[in-house]
């Protein structure tokens, strides 16, 4: 009896806790990693707004609140960290963001030979985006954009940083996830619909969920409250596909 709670125990605690790897040249963060040892890719997450500024596992952002949800569903799943604690992250397409990609990247290809896919939520496309018109060619399989930028807002969200200029001449898969109802200025379904149209990629219009938050929140359509599961599912089908 007490080695069948041992061994549940320590299952629950081996599939339920993040590591915590530490590379100093990415970040003062900790990149909060979590492993299944049944994985068929790797997925690197890249949370909107200001970035993850410390502990990934108290972060509402969808890539974040469901590290865990993407590991068990098959995947290595990394949250990728902005560099110093605290502190907001700055230019994402900038060559030292570019470069702490690259480095993470290549500590996960030392690890094992799994496809690598990164996940850029809201202004977290910015930074999938950019890595993959800067990174070199093999470096990664794809990326994937959910509640991206599709519409410029004066200063703070440029025609440069959306992603119908940003991955005009993308060669590599992309997938277009998007609320039909997100009502996040900037981040508009229609935008992402014409986006996947234009350029011939796959496009998962999501439906329904919740919206406890604010409409730019990651508690609203914009952020897919309730509705992470399906997300999940589509992403890993997609990759499967790869």
């Amino acid at each position: 009896m007490r080695r069948l709670i041992f061994i549940i125990f320590f299952f629950y605690t081996t599939n339920s806790l993040a590591e915590k790897l530490n590379l100093p040249d990415i970040s003062e963060n900790p990149i909060f990693t979590y492993k299944n040892s049944n994985a068929k890719v790797n997925f690197i997450g890249f949370v909107g707004g200001e970035g993850l500024k410390g502990n990934a596992s108290k972060s509402q952002n969808p890539l974040a609140r469901s590290a865990k949800d993407f590991r068990n569903s098959g995947s290595n799943y990394y949250v990728f960290p902005n560099p110093k604690k605290k502190k907001k992250i700055g230019d994402r397409k900038n060559k030292d963001h570019m470069s702490r990609i690259s480095i993470l990247i290549d500590h996960i290809k030392k690890e094992n030979n799994l496809p690598i896919i990164l996940l850029g939520h809201s202004r977290g496309s910015i930074s999938v985006a950019a890595a993959a018109n800067n990174l070199k060619k093999g470096k990664i399989s794809g990326i994937v954009i959910l509640g991206s930028i599709t519409t410029s807002v004066g200063k703070y969200t440029p025609y440069t940083l959306t992603m119908k200029h940003m991955l005009k001449e993308t060669s590599i898969p992309v997938l277009v996830i998007h609320h039909e109802k997100d009502g996040c200025a900037g981040c508009s379904y229609l935008g992402g619909k014409n986006l996947a149209k234009k350029k011939n990629d796959n496009l998962i219009s999501i439906t329904g969920g919740g919206k406890s938050g604010s409409e730019c929140g990651p508690l609203h359509y914009h952020g897919f409250e309730g509705k992470m599961t399906e997300v999940i599912q589509s992403i890993k089908e997609w990759s499967e596909k790869l």
